[in-house]
């Protein structure tokens, strides 16, 4: 697939008002930022703990409410809850991927046409199931009504963005390959082959051709 394929609508006016982030860690951010930090993370629980109980599979039914937990964890940051709990099954699994979310960092955040893009980017090692459904897990919380100040409720789509290695990649949700991105970079950027950015992503390619 390419990004023309996604639900977005390319002109002048999109492109030019399209948004890109790098290292996206949206939930240690709006922690940071956050005016309530405890009022906060009682909404992620409430909002987070249905998602990943149906990921789990019934493996998590009740873990311990944060609110009941704060005191316990206070002065601690989200991204290490897990690492001061009991151990209690509910509360590994639940708090493990609840702290997950404050470590996470999505490679890229391409905001386009009211649509937001998370991409998850490789060159030689594979894609990881786990880390996909995290990334879909930080998209779909970011499209929910706990992150609309930031991102209004926009709709998202997870893509990863590998080469022709990642055969079993492609079968599986959006796919992007880098000799598509530099076919397309060569057609549109200025200068064509003579562009940096051009020759830097044909390299890209050919060392993923020679390392077959």
């Amino acid at each position: 697939m390419s990004l023309t394929n996604l639900p977005v609508s390319i002109n002048v006016e999109t492109v030019a008002a399209a948004e890109v982030y790098t290292e996206v860690a949206v939930f240690r951010d709006f922690y940071h930022c956050h005016h309530n930090r405890q009022e906060f993370l009682v909404a992620l629980y409430d909002e987070f703990l249905p998602m990943i109980r149906g990921q789990y599979g019934g493996k998590i039914a009740n873990p311990t409410p944060i609110r009941d937990l704060l005191p316990q964890l206070q002065g601690i940051h989200p991204k290490d809850f897990s690492r001061h709990l009991a151990d209690m099954e509910d509360d590994k699994l639940f708090y493990r991927e609840f702290s997950a979310l404050f470590n996470a960092k999505p490679d890229f955040l391409l905001i386009c046409d009211e649509l937001m893009v998370w991409l998850e980017v490789k060159f030689w090692v594979s894609f990881d199931r786990r880390q996909l459904q995290r990334t879909q897990n930080i998209a779909d919380l970011c499209s929910s009504d706990l992150l609309a100040p930031v991102f209004s409720n926009r709709p998202n789509r997870v893509v990863k963005l590998g080469t022709k290695r990642h055969i079993h990649a492609r079968r599986d949700g959006d796919f992007i390959d880098w000799a598509d991105v530099a076919q397309a970079a060569e057609e549109l950027l200025p200068y064509g082959a003579d562009n940096y950015t051009v020759q830097a992503l044909k390299v890209l390619v050919e060392m993923d051709r020679g390392k077959r």
